[in-house]
């Protein structure tokens, strides 16, 4: 064979084989890329209830996460405290064993006092006004950046009805709150609140209040007409007081540890959907709350309204004790200062 012919049969070879080379690196290219885009992340929605809105959000949502990530996502619902109480759960979003909790604004003061701001009495004139407080951009930018220097994403806001009371005794006036226990959220405004009532305020759980009442250590219940009926506390006691003096506002919350795990996509399916599925929440909420009167008189339970004068007064008293309160930190007044000015805006 002539040197040109060995020369050009070289030439070949080494062509050959850098092409398959190349093709096989392609290929393993795109197999690391397929791999990539199939990996899935287990996504655990986590809440302290049942029979509820809180429970209808981690349903919902995980119904949307999973369609739109097309399963790239798994997700698996633990309703009714099955991971802890709301303070256990909230510790597991900032380790990370948690991806998702959704619950009571109220129980974050631990993390930052700031989220009780969501639940500022006398502010909002309904459920309506307040959906359209926390829905405004600039207070939804604010709010949902407050816990992420502490391991939590907001994600959404959404309320979990008008405030009330469930009690063992017959709340049809202020006088008779004076002098009783009664449950509330661990934030400061809601203890000022039953106190400016004259009863006595002891933070319970909600995973304990149940045996909390029916031992009789409290005398009733500070949050919303849903929560009694589907914990049916009728089978315990009579008696609603529809104060309405504010809303329960609940928050949706991720992890930020495995947050950031994330590819970028999924972090805007996540986000996306949370908010887009707050409207929804807002008219469950509402029928679900006048559900629950209805349910509760069926069953042979009181509803009943302290006297306008006298609420009105009580509402009053509260938002200036809330703003008094709010202004003893600094952060806690420029939130406050923030929903007060967005609820006026939107009202």
């Amino acid at each position: 064979m002539s040197n040109f012919i060995q020369k050009k049969a070289q030439k070949l070879s080494v062509s050959t084989i850098a092409g398959a080379f190349s093709l096989a690196a392609v290929c393993a290219l795109g197999l690391v890329g397929n791999t990539a885009m199939a990996k899935e992340y287990k996504m655990k929605l986590a809440t302290a209830t049942v029979n509820d809105v809180q429970t209808e959000a981690i349903k919902k949502l995980a119904k949307r996460i999973e369609e739109r990530s097309e399963g790239r996502i798994k997700t698996e619902l633990y309703p009714a405290a099955q991971l802890g109480s709301n303070t256990r759960m909230i510790e597991g979003l900032q380790f990370g064993t948690i991806e998702f909790y959704t619950g009571p604004a109220a129980y974050l003061v631990g993390v930052d006092s700031r989220y009780q701001a969501m639940d500022v009495p006398g502010v909002f004139k309904d459920a309506r006004h307040a959906q359209r407080t926390f829905s405004d951009p600039e207070f939804r930018d604010y709010f949902m950046a407050i816990g992420e220097s502490k391991g939590l994403v907001g994600l959404g806001m959404y309320i979990y009805g008008n405030t009330a009371f469930t009690t063992a005794f017959e709340g049809k006036t202020l006088a008779d709150f004076e002098g009783k226990k009664v449950r509330v959220l661990a934030s400061r405004i809601e203890r000022k609140g039953a106190e400016l009532m004259g009863a006595t305020a002891v933070p319970v759980d909600f995973s304990e209040m149940v045996t909390a009442l029916q031992q009789g250590t409290i005398d009733g219940i500070k949050s919303s007409p849903p929560a009694f009926t589907s914990l049916k506390l009728y089978n315990i006691v009579d008696n609603i007081t529809a104060t309405e003096d504010g809303v329960m506002g609940e928050v949706m919350l991720a992890s930020k540890m495995w947050w950031d795990t994330l590819p970028d996509d999924l972090k805007t399916i996540i986000k996306e959907e949370a908010v887009a599925l707050e409207p929804e929440l807002y008219d469950f909420v509402l029928q679900d709350q006048a559900k629950a009167y209805k349910t509760w008189q069926e069953q042979g339970g009181n509803v009943f309204q302290l006297p306008e004068e006298e609420r009105s007064k009580l509402l009053e008293d509260m938002k200036q004790a809330t703003i008094e309160l709010m202004a003893e930190n600094k952060a806690n007044a420029e939130v406050m200062d923030l929903t007060l000015k967005v609820a006026e805006r939107v009202k």
